[in-house]
């Protein structure tokens, strides 16, 4: 199918579709550091204020497992976190009219998208590089795959969490790939056209009219038939993908414990850098 049919087809289904729900969603807001593993690594991570550099740091095996888990932990927290960038686009709150703007208000559901899809779609790149450390398998950035990860003694359970998140959000990485790759956009109302140049021209004179579905030209309608749309993809995603790290992190943090604990028994350093912990 070429973009032409592809937007013929998507055009046929959103007229024929019952006018959509318009009401505000309820704002899922995510949190980087909920999981008491994630807080367990980042308590352990204060080893490296004894340490005058890296190089130092890295004689010690315990110290030196337990600081680069929580570089990578800290990179996998902020990228969850910045969803909520995403979320901040999606709930504005004043309502935003064309002149509170600096872009068109069609745009700014361009925009939103983008940043949804791509940092959605990211976390379970960097939830792959997490794994590969705690598990040490030494793998470069690059061959972060479930492939090779298995192949490199990752667990079976921890595979079927990381296969489990990649095809929940197939669809999500699909459209992503179709924005990224091929330049094909989301469509946000049942005649984005004409919301697109109404929305562009409502800084100026606007223009009036019937769309090419029947329905009066009002952009705050469009507007707001976008939002929706894509709040309900947010919180239906976010609210899943929170479930699925929280199971990884319960894997993850056995693994940890598993090889950080007979690191930190044979230490001979002192500097009391945590005894194994138990859930």
């Amino acid at each position: 199918m070429d973009e032409l049919e592809y937007h013929a087809a998507v055009e046929n289904d959103l007229r024929f579709k019952k006018l959509p729900d318009m009401r505000f969603l309820k704002r899922h807001i995510l949190t980087s550091d909920h999981h008491d593993f994630i807080g367990r690594v980042y308590d352990l991570g204060i080893v490296a204020y004894h340490f005058d550099s890296y190089a130092d740091l890295a004689k010690h095996e315990d110290c030196k497992y337990a600081f680069d888990i929580d570089g990578v932990v800290h990179l996998l927290a902020r990228r969850v976190e910045s969803l909520n960038l995403a979320g901040d686009m999606l709930w504005p709150d004043p309502f935003p009219t064309a002149k509170a703007l600096p872009i068109s208000r069609f745009e700014w559901l361009t925009a939103a998208a983008d940043v949804f899809l791509t940092r959605f779609i990211s976390v379970v790149d960097c939830s792959l590089q997490l794994v590969n450390a705690v598990f040490e398998t030494g793998l470069p950035s690059v061959d972060c795959k479930i492939k090779k990860l298995k192949k490199a003694g990752v667990s079976q359970v921890v595979i079927d969490l990381l296969g489990t998140m990649l095809d929940e959000q197939a669809h999500l990485r699909g459209e992503r790939n179709a924005r990224i790759h091929e330049g094909i956009e989301r469509h946000f109302t049942r005649d984005d056209q004409t919301f697109k140049i109404a929305a562009l021209m409502e800084k100026g004179r606007g223009i009036t009219g019937i769309d090419q579905t029947g329905r009066t030209i009002n952009v705050d309608r469009y507007f707001r038939e976008g939002l929706v749309g894509l709040q309900k993809e947010f919180n239906r995603s976010t609210r899943k993908l929170v479930r699925q790290m929280d199971a990884l992190y319960d894997e993850l943090w056995e693994e940890f414990e598993a090889r950080f604990g007979p690191r930190i028994a044979a230490a001979t350093h002192g500097l009391n850098a945590g005894a194994s912990k138990k859930r």
